[in-house]
C-alpha cells in the first residue's frame, strides 16, 4: 500500500480568523451565550498603530485575527476550522493550524487523484472562511516500502500550482521519512542533546561548578525534554538506541563518573530513569 500525505500550509493562519464566523461557530458548538460573549469581549476593542522613523500612524481597529501568544488562540482556531471538509477517501491529521491530509491505495495515481480532490474541496472552504492557503509552501510526501519506487514522486496540484514533493517532511516537529524509520529525526535529536550536553559541561569543573542537584534539574530541562519529545512515535524504531550514548554522557556530567562506570549504574547514581523506561 502507498500512503500519500499533503502537509497544508496557511498564510498568517491566526491573523485571518474572522471574528463573526468564529463567534457563530462557538455558539453553534457550545450553545452557551455567556461563553460566546466572554470570547467576544476578549476579541473586540483591540487597536494598534505603527511607528516608523519616529512617526506614528493613526489607531486602527482589529476586525480579524486571534491574540498572538494567547493560550486560547490554538483552541479557538481549532473550533474555527473544526468543520473542514473530510472526504470518505481521505483522513485528516490536524493540530491547531498544522493539517495533514492522507490518502491510501495500492496505486500511486489513485492516491494523487484523491489528494487533489480533497484539496479542491479545501479551497472553497478556505475562501468561505477567509483563510489563505499557501500552495507554494505546502508539501506532499509518499510513505511506502517499495524500494524499487523509492524515487517516485506524487504529482499533486493545488489551484494550478504543483506541490513540492519532500522526502523528509516535518510535522509537529518530527521529521518523517518514506519508511517511517525516523532515522533522520533521531539523528537531529541526538545533535540537539549533544549541544545541550556541552552547555551543561560548562557548569561542571574539578574545583568549582554547580551542585549535582542543579546539574540534574538543568539536564532534565534541556536534554531530557528534547530527547523525549514525541518518543511514543519513534521509541520502537531501530535507530532509537542512537540516543543512548549522548544520554549516558549527560548522566556522567551529573554524577562526575568516568567512562569505565557501567551505564546502568549511571542512572541509579543520577536518580534518573534509564532510556528504556
Amino acid at each position: 500500500m502507498v500512503t500519500g500525505v499533503v502537509f497544508v500550509d496557511l498564510s498568517a493562519a491566526y491573523a485571518t480568523v474572522n471574528h463573526r464566523r468564529l463567534l457563530s461557530k462557538i455558539l453553534q458548538t457550545r450553545k452557551d451565550t455567556r461563553l460566546t460573549e466572554l470570547i467576544e469581549s476578549m476579541l473586540e476593542n483591540r487597536h494598534f498603530f505603527v511607528e516608523l522613523g519616529g512617526k506614528k500612524s493613526r489607531w486602527r481597529g482589529l476586525k480579524n485575527g486571534l491574540p498572538q501568544g494567547s493560550v486560547l488562540a490554538p483552541l479557538l482556531f481549532s473550533i474555527y476550522t473544526n468543520d473542514q471538509p473530510n472526504s470518505v477517501d481521505t483522513r485528516r491529521f490536524i493540530y491547531a493550524d498544522d493539517l495533514g491530509i492522507g490518502a491510501q491505495d495500492a496505486d500511486f495515481k489513485v492516491v494523487e487523484e484523491r489528494l487533489s480532490n480533497a484539496l479542491a474541496e479545501l479551497t472553497s472552504y478556505y475562501e468561505e472562511n477567509h483563510l489563505r492557503a499557501n500552495p507554494s509552501k505546502t508539501q506532499v510526501c509518499a510513505f511506502h516500502l517499495r524500494n524499487r519506487e523509492a524515487k517516485r514522486q506524487l504529482q499533486v496540484d493545488w489551484s494550478g500550482i504543483p506541490l513540492e514533493h519532500c522526502e523528509y517532511p516535518i510535522y509537529l516537529g518530527v521529521t518523517q521519512d518514506r519508511c517511517l524509520s525516523f532515522k533522520t529525526d533521531i539523528e537531529k535529536t541526538k545533535c540537539k542533546v549533544s549541544v545541550r550536553n556541552n552547555i551543561i559541561s560548562k557548569l561542571t569543573g574539578s574545583t568549582w561548578g554547580a551542585s549535582p542537584q542543579t546539574l540534574k534539574s538543568t539536564a532534565l530541562a534541556l536534554c531530557y525534554s528534547t530527547a523525549e519529545y514525541a518518543c511514543p512515535v519513534w521509541e520502537r524504531a531501530t535507530h532509537a538506541n542512537k540516543l543512548d550514548p549522548v544520554l549516558n554522557v549527560r548522566c556522567r556530567l551529573i554524577t562526575g563518573c568516568l567512562k569505565p562506570t557501567p551505564a546502568d549504574r549511571l542512572y541509579i547514581l543520577a536518580g534518573i530513569a534509564p532510556p528504556e523506561i
